[in-house]
């Protein structure tokens, strides 16, 4: 036969050989193609931290148009600590291209201003000067640009990326930005103002960072009511509204299918009572006691870890962190059952006072409060409601209803309560929801860790030999067994 030849028997054994070597190197490329369009990412870090949260990775998701971002990096101006945030930022972007992977929406650029000088002019045309160490988020209609300085909380020591780009995200992929008016002229809490009991400034902040747009409502000049307002805000009203403020609010809600948020100190309500009815509610003026010390600070401030069985989606989040939120004095807001019924209403409890607690009608005597049942209510009572109506259907489209939020306490808004426990997650949470930005939930900044190894030259010596021992060994091994099969 032919194959006894040894010539012939030599050339099949090459083809075979090669056809071999053929063989496993489009396995190879194959497997490597494979995983680089269908890969996995698995965070193995303490608590994820180097995940991007559920919400960030939901918007991310739904976006509609595409987003760009630029690294725009000079080596020449760099100073240490941008280095070491770009560091960061550089393993933290990737994390925005993965999820992005299945719509493939978001694209990150490094660009280094003083090498490549024609993309780096180029960028200054379309976004304009002072770009240099900073970070644009570029969309289809807007863009951010955000310096690199920005990205760590100097005083906390806590990397802000995810906050940050989240927020510029949202910020450059939606055309329109919410609106939110707060009401003064009756002693509210001004959203401008640092002061720790009266001001709102870190409240404000975190409403500017989800996009929205702040500014003031003063209904007593008789302006007509702004027709952008996507949102107003009450908080803490010390005197009465006017009859005419009252009505251009109940309009608001009813007509325009408006939104409003009302945190009310302890004392009269200032004339929302009526409004308050209308939507089922009632506010009395009693503060919430509790006997168990579980649920009350040091400071003399209520702990609230207490949640409906059927929770509103605005506390759920709170539910699954287990997070409570700490009130100051605080009054009950429940359902009014000598309200008229509507169907179109719908009220929720947000989060309730625990089973020990009660609602002390006179509290402004002081000195040690019993319960009273002939005057008193028992816990469980809610310390936040939600009202929501349907607007109905018109013409084959669902029109959206009104909703009202009162709170019966507004310190925990203000600026030395609103980052304590989940303070800022269930205000942040019930803004984000009354406007239908339920994806842009609360993102905590994250622990700034750097890890070293310092190392001798001799050790380093050392582990380059252990580590390259073992594929030399296996490289001995094979060469051993090929002169072998040769002889």
């Amino acid at each position: 036969m032919k194959f006894d030849d040894f010539k012939i028997t030599t050339r099949v054994r090459k083809l075979n050989l090669w056809l071999q070597i053929v063989l496993g190197v489009l396995l190879y490329v194959g497997l490597n193609y494979m995983a680089f369009r269908h890969y996995m990412r698995i965070d193995l870090s303490e608590a994820h931290k180097n995940s991007l949260s559920p919400e960030s990775v939901a918007y991310i998701k739904n976006l509609n148009s595409p987003i760009d971002v630029h690294v725009v990096i000079s080596t020449q101006n760099s100073s240490k600590e941008n280095v070491e945030v770009i560091k960061f930022l550089r393993l933290f972007l990737v994390q925005y291209e993965y999820a992005s992977i299945d719509p493939n929406k978001i694209k990150v650029n490094y660009v280094y201003s003083n090498v490549e000088n024609r993309k780096a002019d180029e960028l200054v045309k379309k976004f304009g000067s002072g770009i240099e160490n900073s970070v644009i988020v570029a969309g289809k209609m807007r863009s951010k640009i955000i310096p690199i300085s920005e990205f760590i909380d100097e005083k906390n020591k806590k990397f802000k990326g995810e906050t940050l780009m989240t927020s510029a995200i949202l910020n450059v992929s939606k055309q329109k930005q919410p609106k939110i008016y707060f009401s003064r002229g009756h002693g509210e809490l001004d959203y401008k103002s640092p002061h720790p009991i009266t001001g709102l400034s870190e409240f404000a902040l975190a409403l500017q960072t989800c996009n929205y747009k702040l500014e003031d409502l003063e209904l007593s000049t008789g302006q007509p009511f702004p027709e952008d307002a996507d949102m107003i805000v009450i908080a803490a009203p010390m005197t009465s509204f006017l009859p005419r403020e009252i009505e251009q609010l109940r309009r608001y809600l009813l007509k325009d299918n408006g939104r409003v948020v009302v945190f009310l100190p302890m004392g009269k309500v200032g004339g929302l009572e009526e409004i308050f009815y209308e939507w089922g509610l009632i506010a009395r003026d009693m503060q919430i006691l509790d006997i168990s010390g579980d649920y009350e600070s040091t400071e003399g401030d209520l702990i609230a870890r207490t949640f409906p069985e059927n929770p509103h989606s605005i506390s759920k989040q709170l539910i699954a962190a287990d997070t409570p939120v700490q009130f100051g004095s605080v009054r009950p807001v429940y359902q009014d059952l000598g309200a008229a019924s509507d169907a179109s209403l719908t009220l929720t409890p947000l989060i309730m006072s625990s089973k020990t607690s009660w609602a002390e009608g006179s509290y402004m005597r002081g000195g040690i409060q019993k319960y009273d049942e002939s005057y008193d209510l028992l816990g469980p009572l809610p310390l936040a409601m939600m009202a929501s109506r349907s607007g109905g259907k018109e013409l084959k489209l669902n029109i959206p209803g009104g909703k009202l939020a009162v709170f019966g306490d507004e310190n925990f808004i203000a600026n030395k309560w609103f980052h304590r426990l989940g303070n800022s997650m269930m205000a942040m949470n019930t803004i984000n929801w009354m406007l239908n930005e339920d994806d842009m939930l609360t993102i905590p900044p994250r622990n700034l860790k750097v890890y070293s190894l310092t190392v001798s030259h001799n050790d380093l010596v050392g582990l380059a030999i252990r580590f390259f021992m073992l594929p030399f060994a296996i490289l001995a091994l094979g060469m051993t067994v090929s002169i072998i099969r040769r002889n």
